[in-house]
């Protein structure tokens, strides 16, 4: 996942930098449509000021907090579309199902991609996460104290009425059945 967040970061820094390059590109238009060329006005690095760097730094940083806030919101929205219903305990759990399969090699390596895997949680495609109005305060505190601790890190699966096939039976929590 460190991997993934270094990448986007290098991607919006490029995007950014890009951009301010094309800021100054006015400049140097009409000489351009002139056909003339003179390389002593050429922006390089050494002349993009460390105002421009810095601004670049905090803008792939906001992104970065803006995409990584966006997948926890979407976390607790499929937490309370699949154990709504459970105690804090029972939603602690289900939110270590997701997190333990982001770090997880046989799964998505992140938040999103991994709830919206076709058919591994079922209120991603069946609507159950498109009526979540809000998630609980007690769905974000599990969140916030999953991120903090896991309860279980190796646990994988989990399913209401049974144990799931693909999996070794763990335990029974609440509705839930909760297999590595």
């Amino acid at each position: 996942m460190k991997k993934k967040l270094i990448m986007i970061e290098i991607i919006l820094t490029l995007i950014v930098l890009d951009s301010l390059l094309m800021t100054h590109a006015d400049k140097y238009e009409d000489k351009a449509n002139k056909m003339e060329y003179e390389p002593q006005n050429e922006v390089t690095e050494a002349s993009v000021e460390e105002s421009d760097v810095k601004a670049v730094e905090m803008s792939a940083e906001e992104m970065q907090e803006e995409i990584y806030c966006d997948s926890l919101e979407t976390l607790a929205v499929c937490v309370e579309a699949e154990a709504g219903n459970q105690d804090l305990y029972g939603k602690r759990l289900v939110v270590d199902v997701i997190l333990n399969r982001v770090d997880s090699e046989r799964f998505p390596d992140d938040i999103e991609s991994v709830i919206y895997q076709k058919y591994q949680f079922s209120t991603s495609f069946d609507g159950g996460m498109d009526r979540v109005k809000e998630p609980s305060e007690e769905t974000f505190e599990a969140v916030r104290m999953e991120l903090e601790n896991r309860t279980d890190p190796d646990i994988l699966f989990f399913t209401a009425g049974g144990y799931n096939k693909y999996c070794t039976p763990a335990y029974k929590y609440g509705d839930h059945y909760f297999g590595y």
